[in-house]
């Protein structure tokens, strides 16, 4: 008996809210029947839909991938949407489970959630733009508009431009209740689609500046120390890092199969290895 299983990935953007499917197909075959071991019987894989945060969805997908590889009995379905999105699949049931950055704030009483991992919210600014250090009041007074030039604070000469995320979004949501409290961004704020949008708009201006997740930092944008901390690795472990924030996965009720499986694998090794391998902090790190 053969199996074999190759994880084929296919990304939509429906208007501003990305999208992305993952199925895992057998390789080189039309069909994608799983012959059962120790029997000649074929069965088609069991469905499973997970619906995920834009804000992780490359560490999610790859652990949807790496799970697919030795369970080639299921066959995932990925939908990638802003937190809001995400939570309102899960309870029409276009998903029977969920990874949120940010948690709704009314769950029915029967609502599975367990923690899953950890990340932080970078600040990010143009490689250029050099300023050392900014302080969460100071973050109030970028994002309300409130700084008429860089320079004042030792950055380039000009107005910053800010760039936040829609509301439906859990980095925006951690954002406005961390940093911004009760006070609002400015009106003049690019809004953007989603954390790559960010990244490529502050990576072109040198003026800009916004907030991503810490796992989605790459060498296009610098990533601002808050406090005086620098976002590394162990400032978040430690909760040292200002601005870490908690991962959560979600079912309506207590899961039952193939969700249970799948979460239970996502919640133990190597399920974990597979986050942190994508800059996840694993729940395990974090004291829980």
């Amino acid at each position: 008996m053969q199996r074999k299983a190759v994880g084929i990935w296919s990304v939509l953007w429906p208007t501003l809210v990305l999208s992305t499917v993952l199925s895992l197909m057998a390789c080189g075959a039309a069909d994608s029947t799983v012959v059962l071991p120790g029997t000649d019987e074929a069965r088609e894989p069991v469905a499973l839909h997970v619906v995920c945060s834009e804000g992780i969805a490359p560490a999610i997908q790859a652990a949807a991938a790496a799970y697919g590889q030795n369970h080639p009995e299921v066959d995932i379905t990925l939908l990638v949407r802003a937190d809001t999105l995400a939570w309102q699949a899960l309870q029409t049931g276009d998903a029977e489970v969920a990874v949120l950055t940010w948690l709704p704030e009314a769950l029915g009483n029967d609502t599975w959630v367990r923690i899953l991992s950890r990340d932080g919210l970078a600040i990010v600014v143009h490689p250029r733009n050099q300023i050392s250090s900014l302080t969460v009041t100071q973050l109030q007074d970028l994002f309300q508009g409130r700084v008429e030039d860089w320079a004042a604070w030792g950055g380039p000469p000009g107005p910053p431009m800010v760039v936040s995320r829609e509301a439906a979004s859990g980095e925006a949501a951690f954002f406005q209740a961390w940093v911004m409290r009760d006070a609002r961004t400015t009106l003049t704020a690019v809004l953007a689609p989603s954390t790559d949008a960010v990244l490529q708009y502050v990576a072109s201006d040198l003026h800009a500046v916004g907030y991503v997740s810490t796992a989605r930092l790459d060498g296009r944008v610098r990533a601002v120390p808050i406090n005086g901390v620098s976002v590394d690795e162990t400032a978040l472990q430690t909760g040292q890092y200002p601005l870490v924030r908690t991962h959560f996965v979600l079912t309506l009720r207590e899961p039952v199969e193939p969700a249970r499986s799948f979460v239970q694998w996502l919640l133990e090794a190597p399920g974990q290895t597979v986050l942190s391998s994508w800059s996840l902090i694993p729940a395990s790190d974090s004291g829980d």
